[in-house]
């Protein structure tokens, strides 16, 4: 049996503190797709109801799951796999309505969800049984086998009142109003995003005053530029997010994990990370960046070195003749597919020189997202440019390299099999132990960087740019909107 307590690190800033500011005007790159937290999938959705809905438990800025609308939580694994939370919830919530929230409404609230069968968001809780109410304080969620996800997913469940079709959430922030250009809430300030696709638009009403902050990705080359602009501030943090190039582990030469390195030890990552991202990226040793305190290895980016490169295409058979690498007659190139953005095309094209002077030939196939998208989540390519955001724990790395996770059932898109790492995480899942679970994830973890399951880039930085009226901001690694519940400015509109 394991018990795990963790209490409550998140404080909701006193209404009075923010009194006397006035509304702050946030630019989005997107609109959300639905504020239905049932099928809020999209980041913006989700971030936003980070603010309009409370849910039981989130990641913190350590990117550990800590509590939101709790006191505190236990977790227990029994004899037989089952997995219990018991939380204890704060006493001080109240719905939008101002009616006290109570442990019946959380039962409400799982039942409301699992009773949705068609909507995303509820199958990512397969496991979760039955929720049974302690008293009117405590509330227990009980799943039938522990998932690293069990707990972590429980961020996407929100806490409601149901009155007929009305729902009412109990953030700290309730929804104004919603169109197509603009999204308006309302707490200790009024908070308007707007959306605006172009960054050089956005900038430039960020300087003019129409906008406070860009809280959204935006080009190294923009924010290069916006900060050399005197009256605008960059807030910037360690981010979660990973930049990776995927190869695909049924091709005749990259199922060879010796021209896997070897193609990782072509990639000059810091020339590119300075030249190319403006020094706006972490170079990435693996999936998980130094802000995930837990999995973090602290081994290094892989260096760019050719001569190692070339050392391991001759010990993996293959023949350097006139200036091109064979085996078996087959001469050694690849196509790496690529998304339409501009600075997306000219980071790929930046490699060509490099794997061509060590004798492979590698071309650069770009098409607009929906394409792209489609071959990488098919598994059609040779070596492909992506991206993972939004993840939060060690269930990715099952979610992304096991083979029960290949394509349809998964996003193991590269169709990566190792029966070592199988076997680590497998340990991992099944421990009742918490730190000999994360020494298996560590070592699960290891084994996929050191077999370059995924030829990992980097971690882009979290950056948010803003006029000089914000004068509190610190952004989540995440990148999520829970900052907006700290953040002090001095804007007018």
């Amino acid at each position: 049996m394991i018990k795990k307590q963790c209490f409550v690190l998140f404080v909701l800033t006193p209404w009075l503190c923010f009194m006397a500011q006035a509304r702050l005007v946030v630019a989005l790159g997107s609109a959300p797709n639905n504020l239905d937290p049932y099928y809020a999938t999209d980041a913006n959705s989700q971030d936003l109801n980070r603010l309009l809905h409370l849910s039981l438990v989130d990641a913190n800025a350590q990117m550990e799951t800590v509590c939101r609308a709790c006191e505190k939580f236990e977790e227990k694994i029994s004899a037989d796999g089952t997995h219990t939370v018991t939380f204890w919830l704060r006493q001080d919530l109240k719905f939008h309505d101002g009616s006290k929230v109570n442990a019946s409404d959380v039962v409400t609230s799982v039942n409301r969800l699992l009773a949705n069968k068609t909507a995303p968001i509820p199958a990512l809780f397969k496991e979760l049984k039955t929720t049974k109410e302690i008293d009117s304080k405590t509330v227990s969620l009980i799943f039938t086998a522990y998932r690293p996800e069990n707990l972590t997913n429980l961020a996407l469940l929100k806490i409601e009142k149901f009155a007929g079709d009305q729902r009412l959430g109990a953030g700290l922030y309730r929804l104004i109003e919603k169109s197509s250009v603009h999204v308006l809430i309302n707490g200790p300030y009024e908070i308007e995003f707007k959306f605006i696709a172009d960054e050089t638009t956005m900038a430039l009403k960020l300087i003019n005053g129409e906008i406070d902050v860009i809280a959204t990705s935006i080009s190294p080359r923009k924010i290069e530029w916006m900060n050399k602009q005197p009256q605008l501030r960059l807030f910037e943090t360690q981010g979660t997010n990973y930049v990776y190039i995927a190869p695909s582990h049924r091709h005749e030469d990259l199922k060879n994990w010796r021209v896997r390195k070897a193609i990782s030890h072509l990639i000059p990552r810091e020339e590119l990370a300075k030249y190319k991202q403006k020094n706006t990226v972490t170079l990435a040793e693996g999936m998980f960046s130094p802000a995930f305190e837990k999995l973090y290895l602290g081994s290094g980016a892989v260096a760019y070195d050719e001569e190692k490169a070339m050392q391991f295409l001759t010990q993996a058979g293959y023949k350097f003749v006139d200036g091109r690498w064979f085996k078996n007659n087959r001469k050694l190139s690849f196509t790496l597919k690529v998304s339409n953005k501009k600075h997306i095309i000219e980071l790929a094209n930046a490699l060509i020189p490099y794997f061509l002077k060590a004798g492979i030939e590698l071309r650069v196939q770009s098409a607009e997202w929906g394409t792209f998208y489609r071959d990488l989540k098919a598994g059609n390519f040779d070596l492909a440019l992506g991206q993972w955001v939004g993840f939060t724990g060690p269930d990715q790395m099952g979610f992304t390299f096991l083979e029960s996770s290949i394509p349809p059932g998964g996003a193991n898109r590269g169709f990566y099999t190792d029966s070592e790492f199988e076997k680590l995480y497998s340990l991992a899942v099944n421990q009742t132990d918490d730190k000999l679970r994360y020494k298996y994830y560590r070592l699960a973890y290891e084994r996929v960087v050191k077999d370059e399951a995924y030829i990992s880039l980097w971690h882009p930085k979290i950056i948010w740019a803003t006029r000089d009226c914000v004068k509190k901001l610190v952004p989540y690694p995440s990148g999520n909107f829970l900052a907006f519940e700290s953040l002090e400015h001095q804007c007018q509109h």
